[in-house]
């Protein structure tokens, strides 16, 4: 939603996560990263991230743990084993926390 409104966005999931959600990669240890990309401040605030996936935590799982993006990132990376780590990644907290099985 970053260059469109809300409402597209919106829409956009919608009328994609239904099948992305009932495809065979996501059923086989798929996962979808919603995220938004800033806060509404000029601070680091907290932003949202909703992380979808057979192997997440599920039941309302949350956690208070500080990530970045580079915790996005080295996630990604470590799911499908690439390497080395790029950038800010090698110094950031996965997000294996919110899966129950993860690499």
């Amino acid at each position: 939603m970053y260059d469109c409104s809300i409402t597209t966005g919106d829409t956009w999931l919608a009328n994609n996560l239904p099948t992305i959600l009932n495809s065979a990669a996501y059923q086989q240890g798929g996962v979808v990263f919603i995220t938004w990309d800033e806060s509404e401040t000029t601070t680091d605030a907290p932003i949202g991230m909703i992380v979808l996936s057979p192997n997440g935590k599920g039941a309302g799982y949350q956690n208070t743990i500080s990530y970045t993006h580079g915790s996005t990132l080295r996630t990604i990376q470590e799911i499908l084993h690439v390497t080395p780590l790029l950038g800010d990644a090698a110094q950031q907290t996965d997000l294996g926390d919110m899966f129950a099985s993860f690499p």
